[in-house]
């Protein structure tokens, strides 16, 4: 019986890095690049992972102050719109919603003072219809670009 149990667990994490392994480097994808970040490195905690279409999920960083982000949020084709929302890890107030801007996969803002947000990514698909769960399952990635704020004035 513990033979089986622990086959069972054993095809279960292996079935499920599979599945996350196919998704590395996602977010390296052209489509997900954010448009004109000439002068931007991409940052370290950019990162790509299996989703369930249709539900949210979220991921935590460390945004540095002084800092110009570029970000860009992308699905696979056919999964589209993507809602997301940068929460602020301190409050839980969101300081911003795609979904004001027609969903639009990419945003650029100045970030002051180091903090810690919440990026919260849902994967619509309003056009998709799923069969099973297995159809659920898209690659989503996350793609942050930043550059130091540039010396302005005399």
């Amino acid at each position: 019986m513990l033979k089986r149990i622990f086959l069972l667990v054993t095809f279960s994490l292996a079935a499920y890095f599979s599945a996350n392994a196919q998704c590395t480097g996602f977010h390296k994808l052209r489509e997900c690049t954010p448009p004109d970040i000439n002068g931007f490195r991409p940052f370290g905690q950019s990162r790509s992972r299996m989703v369930e279409a249709k539900k949210t999920f979220k991921y935590k960083v460390v945004l540095y102050g002084g800092y110009d982000y570029k970000i860009g949020i992308c699905t696979e084709r056919g999964y589209y719109p993507i809602q997301f929302r940068i929460i602020n890890g301190k409050d839980n107030s969101v300081f911003y919603d795609n979904a004001d801007d027609d969903y639009i996969e990419n945003v650029g803002f100045t970030v002051e003072e180091t903090k810690n947000v919440i990026f919260e990514i849902t994967i619509l698909a309003s056009k998709k219809e799923f069969t099973d769960a297995a159809d659920a399952r898209v690659c989503a990635g996350v793609s942050i670009y930043w550059r130091r704020v540039p010396k302005t004035g005399f």
